[in-house]
């Protein structure tokens, strides 16, 4: 009986809390931003590169996404896009910054970073440093 009892007075108790809906925000990556390269000679008649930066999941086999090409990249910071926003999944990614040069037949790769697409990152930014400084900012938006 005092089962019964106590077992009567905690339902009601029970059925009183509030469900709070979990809030998902997906982050949808837009542009990314160099801030620095190592002052090198990257090709061979001494101009600079020719930067892009790819990302992929990193189970992925190949480089998914890829910003346009900002050529002979003299001045820094210098601002890349992606053709379209790419969604960040629960999942490791990596990001690599190349210096492209068309009568290569391999992308010479300058940086190479990993990270959380979902954890990481503040104020809709993920930096990466390399060097002691921040060389590579991606921006994203929260939806």
């Amino acid at each position: 009986m005092k089962r019964l009892l106590s077992l009567l007075l905690v339902i009601p108790f029970t059925s009183c809390v509030k469900e709070v809906p979990l809030e998902l925000v997906n982050k949808y990556y837009t542009a990314a931003e160099v801030r620095a390269l190592p002052v090198l000679n990257y090709d061979p008649d001494g101009s600079p590169p020719d930067v892009r930066i790819d990302m992929k999941r990193a189970s992925a086999n190949f480089w998914e996404f890829s910003t346009n090409t900002v050529n002979n990249a003299r001045s820094f910071p210098i601002f890349l896009t992606f053709p379209a926003e790419v969604l960040g999944t629960d999942e490791r990614w990596q990001v690599r910054i190349v210096d492209e040069d068309l009568d290569r037949p391999v992308d010479e790769e300058i940086f190479f970073f990993e990270f959380h697409a979902v954890e990481d990152g503040v104020d809709n930014q993920i930096a990466f440093n390399a060097d002691g400084r921040v060389v590579l900012s991606l921006k994203y938006n929260e939806q």
